[in-house]
């Protein structure tokens, strides 16, 4: 289990003449062992915030302890080794090794710290079993399912037994019902495994799954619900605001449709992966249709 602690974190991002703030003095607190949903608008900083925590990046100011070390104050070395030993990652898009089999992408962060090939290979497996693919180990991310290989990601987060999980927006790119499966494990591994986990969603079903709930907006964490207050501040939001949220959801959704027809027709993607994204985005437009039709009739 892992402590976090955002004091005061501030992100600018700097192109030439442009400069984006993307954290404006951001605090935060996560206790060990809890299951925390950071929740907000597209631009508000979830994943900058992530990836802050996370090591991947640093902040502009401000700072990040974890478990009582300032991590912002570590040198490059020592930043690397807090993301290999003490965090684990899963992202939006799987982020699996094309070429490599499940076994091996879970093997993977293992060898990066040098376990030995059979001590790495056995907790490969029983991490693969713990996910449900046991018999999906030798196979490839291509033969595998979206859910199966957002499985296979979680189980690589796991490899070096990390007590800190980071998740973006890990549903973002799977149906509702597998994206639930999904969420579902996330909190089964929260705490049997005793892991701090810390997921950024869009989605208020999968936030509900959290011991609490952050909104961040504009670069700050402006306010904290558990999932009971939640439902009833929902219940007070007026359908006119909901209906602007569902609008503008439905205009990014459509935008990601015409990207990955973009994409297809200049041969970024392939066939068979842009039919899977396309598909995917597609059921989440018709839901985002459907409860306009409902609260506009």
């Amino acid at each position: 289990m892992a402590t976090i602690e955002c004091i005061d974190l501030v992100k600018v991002y700097i192109s030439g003449a442009i400069r984006v703030t993307a954290l404006r003095g951001l605090n935060l607190k996560v206790a060990p062992g809890e299951f925390r949903v950071i929740v907000g608008p597209s631009g508000s900083g979830k994943t900058t915030l992530l990836n802050l925590i996370g090591g991947i990046d640093r902040p502009t100011s401000g700072r990040i302890v974890v478990d009582g070390e300032i991590i912002t104050e570590y040198d490059d070395k020592k930043l690397e080794e807090y993301r290999r030993k003490k965090v684990g990652f899963v992202f939006q898009f799987f982020n699996l090794i094309p070429t490599l089999t499940a076994l091996e992408n879970v093997e993977l962060p293992m060898i990066l710290v040098g376990v030995p090939r059979e001590i790495r290979r056995k907790r490969a497996m029983e991490l693969l079993s713990r996910v449900g693919l046991a018999d999906r180990a030798h196979h490839y991310p291509h033969q595998l399912s979206g859910g199966e290989q957002q499985r296979v990601a979680i189980a690589a987060a796991l490899a070096n037994d990390p007590p800190l999980i980071l998740a973006d927006e890990p549903t973002g790119e799977l149906d509702t019902v597998t994206g639930q499966k999904i969420i579902e494990l996330f909190k089964e591994l929260n705490k049997e495994l005793n892991k701090t986990l810390i997921v950024v969603t869009h989605d208020i079903n999968i936030a509900m799954y959290a011991d609490r709930i952050s909104r961040i907006e504009d670069g700050r964490i402006i306010e904290t619900f558990t999932p009971a207050e939640l439902k009833t501040h929902l219940a007070v939001v007026s359908r006119e605001e909901r209906i602007r949220e569902l609008r503008k959801r439905k205009s990014k959704l459509e935008e990601e449709l015409k990207r990955l027809e973009d994409e297809f027709k200049k041969g970024h993607i392939t066939a068979d992966e842009f039919v899977n994204r396309y598909m995917t985005v597609k059921e989440k437009l018709k839901e985002v249709e459907e409860e306009l039709k409902a609260l506009t009739i």
